[in-house]
């Protein structure tokens, strides 16, 4: 059996990805699994490794979508695979972030889980606006409270004993901040206190709005501010001063990947990706790096295979040397066929002399994360470019009745076999991970007719669950991964806009931005 995980829960701090801890940082980079919140700097998810999957469970106000238990649920499942899970939190996992329903579920599941506290926005918004939240002689002391409730307007605090506190710093609090203004002169507290309201606090765009408590809330909607918002309440609140936060030289290093000249194309761009969970890390990243607001819809799930002795006969026969070359065509493939060689008490030994032959720079990469090189990765990232090249290495090498392992998917297109079977070689090719249809939530579906800019096909599979549940289109740019999921969809009279010169996502998200890219200057 695969060795039981763990999950870190991560604080990322206050937005400003370079405020994260130095700790955090450490098991970001080191993690198999990511799930991160809304409201994280999304320039750490380049810090994660390439392998990682990366999993938005961000919660949107007044919305349903990634419920509690569901994040809990899916924190353990992944823990009990056996990967080193990070949970990205906003802020501090225990200030206002549910963090310690987390850890009570894993513990409860067996699992080990640490906490590793971060820089809560209760502390950083007013420090990055200049208000200090204690004082010598004017604030001895501070509140923090949240304005949010789930089943009423505002908690149903002592608003007496509130009114009497020295300083008031309020989260998630835009909404109601009207009502509880009134709430505290209500109850006592001097209309002409002084106030401010930090918008989206620690980084580029932070605003900063000064008032009492009196007009505060007249002055934030006057100036349209929208969250995440944090507001000050106290005599210290005077000392706000509307300066723009700089992001420091670490989150400009932890940010360094991103192609900035390219990255105002997909600026405020929803961009939606239906890729199954355990692959659409690499292709999140490079959208997040160029600015896209990425809308995670998955029409497809993967599920490895359970060990069966066909399987474990299979590893067994490449363990003896038997297979000449072994064929991935899918990032898919490399990590359900690791996850079967584990079980069998296997590493990458036991690919001894067999050749190594991937389908593209990603499933290459895979590869590498299990220690193996590709022997083989054809010029362009198709089925019919890898199996004819491979068929010329075999001829090559002279070698005589070749035996070539194929580990797929139950979908898999008979192309590859097809090829090599014609030019002489026995193939096998067992299947180790299978493919599932994956209904969207009502929630997703609203996420993905509301707004979008752009939806991204990376397989036949998912292109015919989306024809399949009836998702409309509307004005959304239509891009495919290459050409044979761009046949699909068109065989089922989806348009498509886009398919890169060179499949794969870094094609894909390059054909993306160029697309931006003619508009702009089209518009110029």
């Amino acid at each position: 059996m695969t060795a039981v995980g763990r999950v870190i829960l991560v604080g990322a701090g206050p937005g400003d990805p370079g405020l994260i801890t130095v700790k955090g940082l450490d098991y970001l980079r080191r993690a198999d699994v990511v799930l991160y919140d809304r409201l994280i700097g999304h320039a750490l998810l380049n810090q994660a490794p390439s392998r990682a999957m990366l999993i938005d469970v961000g919660k949107i106000p007044r919305n349903s979508q990634n419920p509690q238990h569901e994040i809990n649920r899916q924190l353990i499942e992944h823990a009990q695979a056996g990967n080193l899970v990070v949970r990205l939190k906003g802020g501090d996992p225990f200030v206002f972030g549910r963090g310690s329903e987390e850890l009570d579920a894993c513990r409860a599941a067996g699992i080990a889980c640490d906490v590793i506290p971060g820089i809560s926005s209760a502390l950083a918004a007013p420090a990055a606006a200049g208000i200090p939240v204690t004082l010598r002689g004017v604030a001895r002391h501070f509140t923090v409270l949240t304005a949010h409730a789930e089943t009423s307007e505002l908690p149903d605090y002592d608003f007496d004993a509130l009114a009497k506190l020295d300083t008031l710093v309020v989260l998630m609090g835009l909404r109601t901040l009207r009502s509880l203004t009134t709430r505290l002169i209500d109850a006592g507290r001097a209309p002409d206190t002084p106030a401010a309201t930090i918008a989206s606090a620690t980084t580029p765009t932070q605003r900063v709005v000064t008032g009492t408590l009196a007009d505060i809330a007249d002055r934030v909607e006057a100036a349209g501010l929208s969250s995440p918002v944090v507001t000050v309440i106290g005599a210290v609140a005077a000392r706000a001063e509307d300066v723009a936060f700089q992001v420091d030289d670490l989150a400009k290093i932890l940010n360094e990947n991103r192609e900035r000249d390219h990255a105002k194309c997909l600026a405020n761009r929803r961009v939606v990706v239906t890729q199954a969970e355990t692959t659409s890390s690499n292709l999140h990243r490079l959208l997040h790096a160029h600015g896209a607001e990425v809308v995670h819809c998955p029409l497809i799930a993967i599920e490895t295979e359970p060990m069966t002795d066909t399987i474990f006969n299979t590893i067994d026969e490449l363990r003896d040397g038997r297979f000449d070359w072994l064929v991935f065509t899918s990032v898919h493939g490399v990590r359900s066929f690791w996850s079967l060689l584990r079980l069998a008490g296997c590493d990458a030994r036991t690919v001894g002399h067999a050749r190594v032959a991937a389908l593209g720079k990603g499933t290459a990469v895979a590869l590498s994360e299990y220690g193996l090189h590709a022997d083989l990765v054809p010029k362009r990232a198709l089925a019919t470019e890898l199996a004819s090249e491979l068929i010329e290495r075999i001829r090559d090498e002279v070698v005589n009745e070749p035996r070539v392992l194929f580990p797929r998917g139950n979908l898999a297109l008979p192309t590859v076999n097809n090829q090599l079977t014609a030019a002489g070689c026995t193939v096998v090719d067992p299947i180790v991970y299978r493919t599932h249809p994956q209904m969207l939530s009502d929630d997703q579906r609203d996420r993905l007719t509301n707004g979008v800019d752009a939806i991204l096909f990376c397989s036949p599979s998912a292109v015919e669950e989306f024809a399949r549940q009836e998702i409309e289109i509307g004005n959304a740019i239509i891009g495919c991964i290459g050409p044979t999921t761009a046949d699909a969809a068109q065989g089922l009279g989806i348009r498509v806009d886009i398919v890169p010169q060179e499949p794969g996502s870094d094609g894909l998200v390059r054909a993306l931005v160029a697309h931006y890219d003619a508009l702009q200057e089209v518009a110029v």
